[in-house]
């Protein structure tokens, strides 16, 4: 079982999930997030206070997408997050794999 992680721009997620869904995967959880980016290459900067004048580094906001699939599932799900979240700009996002030995989920018991 692998999880995978992918950083995707906000307007992109509504069309990720859509798509996943679409592939049969349903379980994901999306987290609001900020990105820093260096420089800003586009003029989506989620706080301009938050901008370091001097490197011209600013918050982004961001969507954090966190999954766990079989292996076999993981080819097509990276396909699938790259074409959809893309915009051909700088920024899209980035995605990570890693493995996981063992998930647990939290259910009450079943009574005999």
């Amino acid at each position: 079982m692998k999880r995978i992680e992918a950083i995707i721009r906000p307007h992109k997620q509504v069309y990720v999930l859509a798509a996943l869904a679409q592939l049969g995967i349903t379980n994901v959880t999306v987290i609001e997030t900020l990105g820093l980016c260096d420089p800003p290459n586009y003029s989506q900067i989620y706080d301009p206070a938050n901008v370091d004048k001097k490197s011209g580094t600013g918050l982004v906001p961001k969507r954090l997408l966190l999954l766990f699939v079989a292996d076999e599932q993981v080819p097509p799900v990276l396909e699938l997050i790259q074409s959809v979240a893309l915009t051909g700009r700088p920024g899209d996002g980035v995605i990570a794999v890693s493995q996981v030995d063992q998930v647990l989920r939290i259910r009450p018991k079943k009574k005999p």
